[in-house]
């Protein structure tokens, strides 16, 4: 492939996850797959089947093809889960959509293991929303258009594969428009919404933290005490518990 590649300072990680259902705090996942990009460009690829230990919706087993008996002799999460973070560790994290259902999947997913810093100091691409930035479609759409070929989706580690492909491809396509092709520009790009926490629930403004959700969406978190108080109580990530705690003064 011509054109400008992709700059790292240190390795990359592309990945995606198939899960029981679509909400992090209440779903599991049962498929993740992993490709760290070395900065020489080589590439490792880690997929893993996981038990969830919950049962699969129907709804989402006829979009990934996967049954709670095709899992039966898989791990659970907390058995991969330090190996997982370990593998993490120092890394940059890309996805396709990831800023709104992969990484928060997988954060809640890590805490209930007690591991509350998988992605600390971690540039987080949305591969998604970077290309929504110039042409808003599809994973499959996007890699039919960007690397013309039809995509088998919804398997974890070929669309965690197509990812990263549509990234490159889309560095070269728009080599011009973006100059920095640095992993923080990119992250910064494709953060639509300058999310504070990893699950997007408080966003940053010019006057200070607002939530991005609720009955106050919008407002700023100093405003309303009392009800960042009853956050800390309620069924939210503890990343985003952290940031109301910084943003407020308290301690937790």
């Amino acid at each position: 492939m011509k054109g400008k590649k992709l700059t790292l300072k240190r390795p990359l990680i592309i990945f995606d996850i198939e899960s029981t259902g679509l909400n992090p705090a209440t779903d599991r996942i049962i498929e993740i797959s992993l490709i760290k990009v070395s900065i020489d460009g080589t590439k490792e690829v880690k997929t893993r089947r996981i038990n969830p230990e919950i049962e699969i919706s129907p709804e989402a087993s006829a979009v990934h093809g996967i049954f709670n008996k095709d899992l039966e002799d898989a791990p659970v999460f907390k058995d991969i889960a330090f190996s997982l973070s370990r593998f993490m560790k120092g890394c940059d994290i890309g996805g396709y959509n990831s800023n709104r259902f992969d990484i928060p999947m997988l954060q809640y997913e890590f805490e209930r293991v007690s591991i509350n810093d998988a992605f600390a100091g971690a540039n987080l691409i949305d591969v998604f929303n970077l290309y929504c930035h110039f042409n808003p479609r599809t994973l499959s759409a996007a890699y039919s258009e960007y690397c013309g070929a039809k995509l088998e989706a919804h398997k974890a580690e070929a669309d965690a594969m197509a990812t990263f492909e549509v990234l490159e491809a889309i560095l070269n396509e728009h080599d011009e428009e973006i100059e920095d092709q640095t992993v923080e520009s990119l992250a910064n790009m494709s953060n639509r919404s300058k999310s504070l926490d990893l699950l997007g629930v408080i966003i940053d403004s010019k006057e200070g933290p607002v939530f991005a959700i609720g009955k106050h969406k919008g407002k700023l978190l100093k405003d309303y005490v009392s009800y960042c108080k009853w956050m800390l109580t309620a069924d939210f990530s503890n990343d985003t518990k952290n940031i109301i705690c910084k943003t407020i003064g308290l301690t937790r």
